[in-house]
This record gives structure tokens, C-alpha cells and sequence, in this order.
């Protein structure tokens, strides 16, 4: 197996693992910048600051319940396998992961198996052309 496409795999997430990084601390610093001018512009100024709406009944912070629309219970869980499975499945393509047949060298080469089926096509179809009557 050539190791240098893994290599450029790996290198090429950890330096989109690095831009990610960096751009959420930059945009964390800036939040919080703006959070703390806010809280010093609105006590300079003196005025009552609002609060967020009040919820009312059940669960109000969470109306559709703490997982969201739906994604929470027996469900959420059925979720969370699926997309498990999901991931598991991509990396195994993204890494040339194949399903193997019958032994551990899977189900052969692939040239044969379509010489094999071509061969039996034409067993086939020689079969059939004796078979056929030749008036109809």
C-alpha cells in the first residue's frame, strides 16, 4: 500500500483541525470583547438593562424537550448509532477499506470474476441457440 495518500490525508485534517481551532478562539476573543464593552456601555449609561422572555408551562427553556425536535429518548439514541455507523463507514472509504468475501483475500480478483461471468454468458447463450427450434 502507498503510505504517502494516507500522509496527505492525515496532514491535510490536522491543518483543517488547526484552522478550526483558530478561527473559534478568534471568534470566542471577540465575543467576549463585545460582551464585556456592552456590560460597560450599559452601566455608564445608566438605564434598566431587559431581560429574555419569560417561558411558560413544561419544560419551558426546552419546549420540544433538551435534545431538541424530536432527537431525544429511545430515538436520539437510534440517532447517535446511525451516525456512528455513518462516520465508521466513511473513514473505511476514505481509507480503501473494502468488504471481503469467503477467506481472507475476499472474493478475488475482479478481472476474473467478470471473465468467469463472460465465459458463462456464452455457455449460455450456446445452450439456448441448440435448444431453439430452427423454424420458429
Amino acid at each position: 500500500m502507498n503510505v504517502r495518500p494516507v500522509v496527505r490525508v492525515l496532514a491535510t485534517l490536522v491543518v483543517v483541525a488547526l484552522v478550526v481551532g483558530i478561527g473559534i478562539s478568534v471568534y470566542n476573543a471577540g465575543v467576549s470583547a463585545g460582551l464585556s464593552e456592552a456590560a460597560q456601555l450599559a452601566a455608564a449609561s445608566g438605564e434598566a438593562v431587559p431581560l429574555g422572555p419569560f417561558g411558560y408551562g413544561y419544560g419551558a427553556p426546552y419546549i420540544n424537550g433538551p435534545m431538541g425536535w424530536g432527537f431525544g429518548g429511545f430515538f436520539g439514541i437510534l440517532f447517535f448509532i446511525f451516525v456512528i455507523f455513518l462516520l465508521m463507514g466513511l473513514v473505511r472509504a476514505a481509507v480503501g477499506g473494502r468488504r471481503g468475501g469467503p477467506g481472507h483475500g475476499g472474493w478475488g480478483d475482479r478481472r476474473d470474476r467478470i471473465e468467469e461471468m463472460h465465459r458463462e454468458l456464452h455457455r449460455r447463450e450456446a445452450g439456448e441457440a441448440e435448444q431453439r427450434p430452427s423454424g420458429a
